[in-house]
């Protein structure tokens, strides 16, 4: 990830209300490399509109109560700026726990794509491999991340996409509701057009790769443990000649829980 920030001539800066000595403290225990600014009194945070003023209420919806030293805090935002110091890009947080994952925020902010970190569960069908992974190993609650769904078709085999005519499977990703799992819309990749040898039907189809996003945040208290994410792949694969029956397979990703 530093290698691709500096080849992109990226910098980061954080911005808090702490005052320095608990900013040193706290980047030398978590190791952070880059630069946190102080702003004491919350001027800045004020004058960027950003300033808390519902802390109270946030803080009695999570069942805590505010402390004094806590007043001034900052709505979570990220302000991406140009090479210029033109603001670009606002991305704010509609209270202090949501805080974008780091894989995440670099591909739909700045366009860095890295590849994900998480546990990786493979299941094989019809002349597909389907392979699920996490943006990272372990979840931050609250935490907006994501789910990729990997899907790789044999040479001269495809699964269709959307729209598609009666009487086909299109592909399609769901993950199992559960406790705590706050799910996104599920992003499916553009397919192509694809006309079936021997049929005047239009199709749209993927061919030897597509990856699906799903959005996902863990709601959970502290300490909750490992959650279970059980995603079902229902497609179809088709040649040119041939098509299979509608199948699907099953994967199931447990991801432990973040340290404090």
């Amino acid at each position: 990830m530093q290698d691709e920030l500096e080849s992109r001539r990226i910098g980061l800066i954080g911005i808090s209300y702490d005052p320095p000595e608990v900013l040193a403290k706290f980047a030398k225990r978590t190791q952070i490399a880059f630069p946190l600014l102080s702003d004491m009194g919350s001027r800045v945070i004020e004058e960027l509109g950003l300033l808390d003023r519902d802390l109270v209420e946030h803080h009695a919806a999570f069942g805590i109560q505010t402390r004094d030293f806590q007043i001034g805090v900052a709505y979570p935002a990220v302000f991406v700026l140009d090479k210029t110091g033109r603001i670009v890009d606002k991305r704010i947080g509609e209270n202090y726990r949501i805080r974008e994952g780091a894989l995440k925020l670099l591909d739909e902010a700045l366009g860095v794509s890295l590849p994900p970190s998480g546990e990786r569960r493979i299941e094989v069908g019809p002349h597909v491999q389907v392979t699920a992974i996490s943006d990272a190993a372990t979840y931050s609650r609250y935490q907006p991340t994501r789910l990729h769904v990997v899907i790789e078709m044999d040479p001269g085999w495809h699964v269709y996409g959307r729209p598609i005519p009666e009487g086909y499977e299109p592909l399609t990703v769901e993950v199992e509701p559960a406790p705590g799992l706050d799910l996104g819309q599920v992003t499916y990749p553009q397919p192509h057009p694809f006309r079936l040898e021997g049929t005047d039907e239009m199709f749209n189809a993927y061919e030897v790769r597509c990856e699906v996003i799903v959005p996902f945040a863990v709601q959970v208290s502290a300490g909750h443990g490992p959650v279970e994410l059980s995603v079902r792949v229902g497609y179809q694969t088709c040649s040119t000649s041939e098509c299979l029956p509608p199948s699907a397979v099953t994967l199931a990703l447990q991801i432990d829980e973040a340290s404090a």
